[in-house]
């Protein structure tokens, strides 16, 4: 009879472990992200699946004994179960663990696994596997958040017609860019290249932000041919972007690979007036 019991149960776990990895109903099969801290500070992730009671959390075998009934639980504690034949439970108290560097994901969040044995690690749990890399870098993306751009301009008050007009950005307005992390993931912009427009119809692409007149290195100018109350044009920063792990980079097919932020600007130009003695 116990031979016969026992085929039951291999067949039972063999058919379970066939099983995709969907979200799945109670007492087939439960997946979390098991986060590991790397010591550079980054977080890597395994995906752990278990058969499981309904209703209940751990591993194969769960419903057998491991003295989970005989823990008394601590404040905080949910619910022992067993783990590698341990008893286990999901704390939220998470001393002596730093707290996770990252957000946990939707519809997941981060608890302490604490096991009698002492062990205690973070873990991403209510979710079924870590988003795929492209769906992160689109958080990553979006968590980018370029500053205002600060347009200068020499002549300062006005500019006069058949002078070069030097056109630059305040320093701060045009430096490398790090978004927020997405599980880890952050995107880094740095930048590539400045494009204006000068309202007389003029255009000028700059390698960088420009230089302020008078300084070394390659100017950004335009010449206005004719005077005005005012020329509006306009400045578009443009930045490449890169996705990075750990401070590693990471090369993820179909992410964006640009950004742009574009900034308007004024000036009034005049005509130089040259002013001769008497006849």
């Amino acid at each position: 009879m116990r031979r016969t019991l026992g085929l039951v149960a291999l067949t039972l776990v063999a058919a379970a472990l066939l099983l995709p990895v969907t979200p799945a109903a109670a007492g087939e099969r439960r997946c979390h992200t098991e986060a590991v801290k790397n010591p550079d500070g980054s977080i890597s992730y395994t995906l752990v699946c278990v058969d499981v009671q309904p209703g209940e959390p751990g591993t194969p075998g769960e419903a057998e004994d491991c003295g989970q009934d005989e823990v008394t639980p601590q404040p905080g504690d949910r619910p022992y179960f067993c783990w590698n034949g341990i008893p286990c439970t999901y704390t939220d108290n998470i001393v002596p663990l730093a707290p996770p560097t990252t957000p946990a994901p939707p519809g997941q969040q981060w608890q302490a696994r604490y096991c009698t044995d002492g062990t205690k690690v973070l873990v991403l749990t209510g979710g079924e596997e870590p988003r795929p890399l492209i769906v992160q870098a689109q958080e990553a993306y979006g968590n980018l958040a370029p500053p205002a751009g600060v347009v200068r301009h020499s002549p300062d008050a006005r500019g006069i017609v058949g002078l070069p007009t030097w056109l630059w950005l305040a320093p701060a307005s045009f430096g490398e860019l790090t978004g927020s992390s997405a599980e880890g993931l952050v995107a880094v912009a740095e930048p590539a290249g400045t494009d204006w427009t000068t309202g007389d119809g003029g255009a000028v692409s700059c390698a960088g932000a420009g230089t302020p007149y008078g300084s070394a290195g390659p100017a950004c100018t335009h010449t206005y041919r004719a005077a005005s109350a005012r020329y509006d044009g306009s400045v578009t920063r443009r930045w490449q972007v890169h996705y990075e792990q750990g401070g590693t980079p990471v090369d993820i097919p179909g992410a964006p690979a640009g950004l742009t932020a574009a900034t308007g600007w004024s000036l009034a130009v005049a005509e130089a007036q040259v002013v001769t003695g008497g006849r």
